[in-house]
């Protein structure tokens, strides 16, 4: 594990770049969720949008805004650039933005490359890479020592999500054993530039095939058969292979919109999607 620091890329251009203005608005899009919150032991996941907070803030606060985050959280996105690791997860000590720096769980790492299914160190992919790093100040906002581990998938390839998701639910399954608590967050737009209502229905089969929960479904549909653009379909995938080996969680649908609601046009909009995964709670807890 390296002591060096992952340095925003987009701070400036994908949200704010200065300390109190980045903090008004996540807290203005956290401030705006539904409550009560469900707690840190009663939910596994989230799927979030990654584009500027000025488009996809909203969404993302409605999100991270619905739950009680417990103090590690695996960050899983997509690899817009095309460099590096087909998996790549980061080993740098800690991720900065201008809230400050976001420790990552060095536990977690080590357990997910020991896990092997082509989990690779890599910084190369995340030195630009924005998707993970959008996220990021939701999760200081809402729990301020919550520490993280990024991992970026780039390559369109079933098997390979399938595995990541095998071994993530592993390297869960184990530090939970321990007592730790890891909530899996998923980050993802939906799909791209079409016409709102054209949009929604590209949307709505892509929300489909995830909320039935089948990854292969959701791959096969998103990239083979109905040339949904939706970019972070592989982490979707590998999350839905994840949950198949964690205790049960059930899918809601929290929030939905496009850019076009931050501006008003809807010729060419990008849709954006909040779901969260709840778990039951355990039969002992609905006795008592």
């Amino acid at each position: 594990m390296s002591d060096s620091v992952r340095l925003p890329a987009v701070a400036g251009l994908f949200y704010e770049g200065g300390t109190r203005a980045l903090r008004a608005d996540v807290e203005s899009y956290l401030g705006a969720a539904a409550r009560p919150r469900v707690p840190e032991a009663a939910w596994r996941a989230l799927l979030l949008p990654h584009a500027g907070h000025v488009y996809s803030g909203a969404i993302a606060g409605a999100g991270v805004g619905a739950v009680e985050l417990p103090g590690t959280v695996l960050l899983m996105g997509p690899n817009h650039h095309g460099e590096g690791e087909d998996a790549s997860l980061s080993a740098a000590g800690a991720w900065r933005t201008p809230l400050g720096d976001v420790p990552v769980a060095h536990d977690l790492v080590e357990e997910l490359l020991g896990a092997g299914a082509g989990i690779r160190a890599d910084e190369t992919a995340h030195r630009r890479e924005h998707s993970l790093e959008v996220i990021l100040p939701f999760l200081q906002a809402a729990r301020p020592d919550v520490s993280v581990a990024c991992l970026s998938l780039g390559a369109p390839d079933l098997d390979l999500c399938l595995a990541v998701g095998r071994a993530v639910a592993a390297a869960v399954g184990r530090l939970e054993a321990r007592g730790k608590r890891v909530a899996l967050v998923v980050s993802s737009d939906m799909n791209h530039y079409l016409p709102r209502e054209r949009n929604r229905e590209k949307d709505d089969r892509a929300l489909d095939a995830l909320l039935a929960g089948d990854p292969a479904e959701l791959f096969g549909r998103v990239l083979l058969r109905e040339r949904i653009s939706m970019c972070g379909v592989l982490p979707a995938t590998a999350l839905l292979e994840a949950l198949r080996g964690l205790p049960p969680s059930a899918p809601r649908l929290v929030a939905r919109g496009d850019s076009g609601d931050a501006f008003g046009d809807t010729s060419r909009v990008v849709g954006y999607a909040a779901v969260l995964w709840e778990t039951p709670p355990r039969t002992e807890e609905k006795e008592n």
